[in-house]
């Protein structure tokens, strides 16, 4: 009995790995070209978001200290 299982056990081991092999297959990769100007994209749109995170928390700062000095 413990034969049958180490058996069916390694078979559905063998079978799930066949199957991600399979999958990955089927994967169309992006090209490097492709690769490069959607990080590029990416990286900018962050930073703008940072500067403009950064303003708005500036104008944020600088509005709430003006109305502490009243």
């Amino acid at each position: 009995m413990e034969e049958t299982a180490k058996t069916t056990e390694g078979t559905k081991k063998r079978g799930f790995f066949a199957g991600i092999k399979s999958e990955l297959k089927k994967v169309v990769w992006p090209t490097k070209d492709t690769v490069v100007k959607e990080t590029t994209a990416v990286v900018i749109v962050s930073i703008v978001l940072g500067i403009i995170i950064s303003l708005v928390d500036l104008g944020f700062k600088f509005g709430f200290d003006k109305i502490l000095q009243l």
